[in-house]
């Protein structure tokens, strides 16, 4: 089986500063001088991730900062072809509605940094929510939210190879809940490792994972045991992405699959274009498994408009 796997966590649009001319009589040496800055300044940042890390690292040293850990976002509108409506108990298979909003949120705080401030122990947490904002009938309710909280260490490296630079590699522990109980219960619990590399135009992610296994429950209703036994059947083992920028769009792929023959799995696509300089506008499409913990097992198909906070 021949499995492409890529995903987009994030693109960077560097601009090389223009230098004024002082006065006429010394024009041709300006020009020289802005020949020369203008080349150090592409190959000082010959990776497009590398001005992201350099403004990371800067505002780590601020005790008062929070930075963005995955990309924050909300889409007022979406489209969901087969919504799963058990996580609420108002909501049924004729009620259920296939316009809803989606939005993530995404943080991370540093536990510990070493004296350069581009490496050490990070905690972050991330939580998407499905809202059923256009739904009068039930009072408009959140169908399902997703949290995960994570403890990794975090290496920034200085790598290079055939072009591409090594940016980052994690370590690290996460779990993912729905925050139900009972029947509506979904959660597992990750050890995970994920490297970013780079090149001048493009981004390349890799992460993969262990599933720490749970014990069986003893009832389908018990407090305790595993929620979702075969989530790694629809979610997998991995995830590779890979990001490029097209013109003034950047666009972002992210796969999993799970490298069996009945090769269940997902795509997601991520089309974003910058407004201002903080915000840009998202058009987001995702087809497969693991859309949320309610569906992991449900295959999905979602397109979505809306507004995200600039990434890198």
């Amino acid at each position: 089986m021949d499995i492409v796997r890529k995903l987009a966590v994030c693109f960077l649009l560097l601009s090389v500063p223009q230098f004024a001319v002082a006065k006429v009589q010394e024009q041709e040496t300006t020009e020289q001088e802005e020949q020369s800055a203008s080349s150090q300044q592409t190959t000082a940042t010959d990776s497009v991730l590398e001005e992201r890390e350099k403004a990371e690292t800067k505002a780590l040293q601020n005790p008062f900062s929070i930075s963005q850990y995955r990309p924050n976002y909300i889409l007022p509108i979406s489209y969901i072809k087969n919504p799963n409506p058990i996580g609420v108990t108002e909501l049924d298979f004729e009620n259920v509605d296939n316009k809803e909003a989606k939005y993530q949120i995404s943080m991370k705080l540093p536990v510990y940094l070493n004296d350069d401030h581009d490496s050490g122990l990070y905690v972050g947490f991330t939580a998407v929510s499905f809202w059923q904002v256009y739904n009068s009938e039930v009072s408009k309710p959140f169908r399902e939210t997703n949290y995960e909280p994570e403890i990794f260490y975090s290496w920034q490296t200085d790598y290079r190879f055939i072009g591409i630079k090594f940016n980052q590699v994690n370590l690290g522990f996460n779990h993912q809940s729905n925050g139900q109980s009972g029947l509506k219960s979904r959660s597992w619990n990750r050890l995970f490792a994920s490297a970013v590399f780079s090149d001048e135009d493009s981004v390349y992610y890799l992460k993969t994972w262990y599933r720490i296994k749970e014990d069986e429950k003893e009832t389908p209703t018990s407090p305790t045991g595993d929620d979702n036994p075969d989530i790694t059947n629809f979610l997998g083992h991995f995830e590779i992405g890979y990001g490029k920028k097209v013109g003034n769009f950047n666009v972002m792929t992210l796969v999993r699959n799970n490298l069996k023959s009945d090769n269940k799995g997902s795509f997601e696509l991520n089309l974003t274009y910058p407004v201002t300089d903080r915000y840009d506008i998202t058009l987001q499409y995702f087809n497969g498994y693991g859309d949320s913990l309610i569906d992991y097992n449900r295959h999905q198909q979602r397109v979505g408009l809306g507004i995200q906070l600039k990434f890198l």
